[in-house]
């Protein structure tokens, strides 16, 4: 690695530390602005996809200046209190979706990722959310109107970004939508609490099939692919259920659940669409021995158990 590059990884690496240990808000701007503009060099210079990346880093750069400079305005009028408008309220409120890829501010997070190589995207979609969600726990904390917004814009997204992976035939633009959908989840994660072990679970899964990924392991591909739809199984229905659990302990309106749970269902379908196209590449790559047999007689079962029980 270049010293350009690491010192790029190290302003990318500070950025959120920054925003989570500075109790001002335009110091935690700054910490946001800094992992930006760490990762946007580390975009440009991935020689993988090399047109490809260079056109998606550019439309998050774009996209993210625009949420930087709405970030500012807005917080400049709400937080200093110059002027107590609903519409300063709003912008404020739309950079931060905009920041995170929530509805109705999520159109770029499939076209982007779709072009980025997966260390890259996982940087995108995981660590960079980590600054714009503490400030969405801040801005609950202190704005109570502000959580019905939250749990109506979370709950959408978290239904559109289910109906955007339907239609996917890319892997990489499947995770964006994933993506989407996850973040409508820690919407009301940040207005109940659990948001951070939902989003530390999300992490940590996410980074394990990037790790596979890279590896080119389908099996394990395949398995990890399964852990984001939140199957009882895996550690992603802790996090949903720990959301859901705190929710309903805060007599939460039922009709506010509807979206995130339909979108939770719908989600299964494109992610067992995705479990068995690399489980089956990983059965045609391998060996035809006794062990890949039963491991595959054991996966379809097991699997098939989950859609009769899901569906």
């Amino acid at each position: 690695m270049s010293s350009g590059n690491f010192l790029f990884l190290i302003m990318l690496v500070t950025g959120p530390l920054v925003s989570l240990s500075s109790p001002n808000w335009i110091i935690c701007w700054v910490g946001m602005e800094l992992s930006f503009i760490g990762l946007i060099p580390l975009l440009f210079g991935d020689s993988v996809f090399s047109s490809l990346s260079k056109e998606s880093a550019m439309k998050y750069f774009c996209i993210q200046a625009l949420g930087s400079a709405l970030l500012m305005l807005g917080g400049t009028m709400v937080y200093l209190g110059l002027m107590t408008h609903w519409l300063f309220y709003f912008v404020f409120i739309m950079s931060l979706f905009t920041k995170l890829g929530i509805f109705p501010m999520h159109f770029w997070v499939p076209s982007v990722v779709s072009g980025l190589n997966w260390m890259p995207m996982f940087i995108l979609l995981a660590w960079q959310k980590i600054p714009p969600l503490a400030f969405i726990v801040n801005f609950t904390e202190n704005f109570n109107w502000f959580c019905m917004f939250i749990l109506m814009f979370g709950g959408i997204s978290a239904l559109v970004g289910s109906l955007i992976g339907l239609n996917q035939t890319s892997f990489r633009a499947m995770l964006g939508s994933s993506s989407v959908a996850h973040t409508g989840w820690a919407c009301f994660g940040s207005v109940f609490g659990n948001l951070w072990t939902y989003f530390f679970i999300y992490f940590i899964s996410f980074f394990v099939l990037i790790m596979f990924c890279l590896t080119n392991s389908d099996l394990m591909v395949s398995v990890s692919v399964l852990s984001l739809s939140g199957l009882p199984p895996f550690a992603m229905f802790i996090g949903k259920w720990g959301i859901l659990k705190n929710a309903l302990c805060n007599d939460l309106w039922f009709m506010y659940l509807i979206f995130p749970v339909l979108g939770a269902f719908l989600s299964l379908f494109f992610y067992l669409k995705f479990f068995y196209s690399f489980y089956l590449k990983f059965i045609l790559n391998s060996p035809k021995n006794k062990y890949s047999l039963i491991s595959m007689f054991i996966l379809l079962s097991v699997s098939g158990v989950f859609f009769i029980v899901f569906f």
